[in-house]
């Protein structure tokens, strides 16, 4: 199977870990981080201009730059599934928040809500021209489009 750099792959993509390059002191210090050869790496999340990026290895997240990330060759074993805006979710749908892509402010109020990577959620209306109204573990929000489109979500 081909490889490619940790840093090419985009969140919710898999990978198993073929050779950590790169020399003297970053070298060790990503081997000492548990990136060693064989290990599973999940993506968690990439910041919004592409450095850093969040990865889960050996049941714990880790913060990486895309530099260290580059020095990195994985085997890619599960693709991304298609990511769409929770604005575009159906009525009735059920879908897991992959990514929020808001600044600092609106993801810190999200996350405060309880909208964090991982969260699945049922779009109870998201028709007409009013707020997205959705189910969260039992509790209804009603999001603006605006909001709405920048909390990235795949089915479930």
């Amino acid at each position: 199977m081909p490889t490619k750099p940790l840093s090419e792959l985009k969140p919710g993509e898999k990978g198993k870990i073929v050779k950590v390059a790169g020399r003297g002191s970053i070298h060790r210090r990503l081997l000492d981080m548990g990136l060693v050869s064989g290990s599973e790496v999940d993506v968690v999340r990439v910041a919004p201009l592409g450095d850093p990026m969040q990865v889960r290895i050996k049941g714990y997240n880790l913060t990486l730059r895309k530099e260290e990330a580059a020095n990195i060759q994985v085997e890619v074993t599960q693709m991304a599934e298609p990511l769409m805006p929770l604005a575009m979710a159906r009525p009735g749908e059920r879908v897991s928040v992959v990514d929020i892509r808001a600044g600092r402010g609106l993801a810190r109020k999200l996350a405060d809500m309880g909208l964090l990577p991982g969260t699945e959620i049922k779009v109870v209306n998201s028709m007409g021209h009013g707020p997205i109204i959705i189910d969260l573990r039992g509790s209804r929000l009603a999001l603006g489009h605006g909001v709405a489109q920048k909390i990235m979500v795949t089915g479930v």
